[in-house]
């Protein structure tokens, strides 16, 4: 009986030594190809990497993508059955990814795969809105930059900067907002679809207030040296901008900002001169100055 045990047990340690020393069963490998969604991309888009073919091995995978920035690892990706990673570019820079295959089915090697993708280029985002001006009492026009490769720009308004209303979708790069409140602020938004990227991108807001034009109604030279002038309240105004020039088509420069009055006096002036006034309104919301237009000028001869 011991030497029947004996030579069992030495049969089966033959066994394993041999299962050791021999290689596993081959499985087909795996191949696949992975690209992202665009090849040059925005701070603030959201972009997507994905695998366009996965061939061989068990067909049965979760995939994995390590996203990197200027050749550094900034974002560890783990493994799941979906093929895809979105992300939304934070910096400008180089990014790429290093993809992962887990070939887990029966019959596979259990064994991981990895490709690197190539590299994307990301530029600081150019989505602004560069000017917001009144182009009547009760309308403003909004223009903002031009996104390369955007197919649509959607514009979004709103009074107090939480709920906002989609206004306008238009293939331009301005819009005339029309019908608006006199003196009420607005605050404006632009997003664009650019394909290869995802979810709504939108630009800082920027604000804006339809100001109807002053006049003005009296520019006096009271005494030597002296002008007097007044102009009418415009609705929603917070102040003036008075501004001079010595020729009627000239270039005005800003001589006077008035809070509180329609009214500037000036002293010392040229005696004998002619002299050429516009006023503005502006409105000030929070730290930006939505600016009116100007009146039509008023000259007047200094005594």
């Amino acid at each position: 009986m011991k030497r029947m045990f004996a030579a069992m047990l030495a049969a089966l340690m033959l066994v394993t030594l041999l299962l050791l020393a021999s290689p596993p069963a081959q499985a087909a490998g795996v191949t696949f190809t992975v690209a992202c969604s665009v090849d040059h991309a925005y701070v603030d888009e959201t972009v997507l990497w994905g695998m366009n073919t996965v061939s061989g091995g068990s067909g049965i995978f979760e995939y994995s993508f390590d996203i990197y920035k200027n050749n550094q690892l900034i974002s560890e990706g783990e493994f799941f059955f979906t093929s895809f990673r979105s992300y939304t570019l934070t910096s400008p820079g180089k990014y790429k990814v290093r993809a992962w295959v887990w070939d887990r089915g029966e019959g596979g090697e259990n064994r991981k795969y990895d490709q690197y993708t190539s590299e994307i280029t990301v530029e600081a985002s150019v989505n602004k809105i560069t000017k917001v001006e009144p182009v009547g009492a009760t309308s403003l026009r909004i223009t903002w930059n031009t996104v390369p490769g955007a197919t649509k720009y959607h514009l979004h308004r709103s009074t107090d900067m939480k709920n906002w209303e989609l206004i306008k979708e238009t293939t331009a790069t301005s819009f005339a907002n029309t019908y608006l409140k006199s003196g009420t602020r607005y605050f404006y938004r632009v997003g664009y679809v650019r394909p290869g990227t995802f979810d709504n991108i939108y630009s800082p807001a920027a604000a804006g207030v339809p100001m109807a034009k002053t006049r003005i109604t009296s520019i006096t030279s009271p005494s030597a040296r002296r002008i007097r002038m007044t102009w009418a309240r415009a609705a929603g105004a917070s102040g003036y901008q008075v501004a001079m020039a010595s020729r009627a088509n000239g270039s005005y420069k800003s001589v006077r900002i008035v809070t509180g009055g329609t009214t500037a006096i000036f002293s010392g002036v040229r005696s004998g001169s002619t002299l050429y006034f516009k006023v503005r309104p502006y409105r000030r919301v929070y730290t930006t100055t939505c600016w009116g237009q100007y009146s039509a000028y008023r000259s007047i001869r200094v005594k």
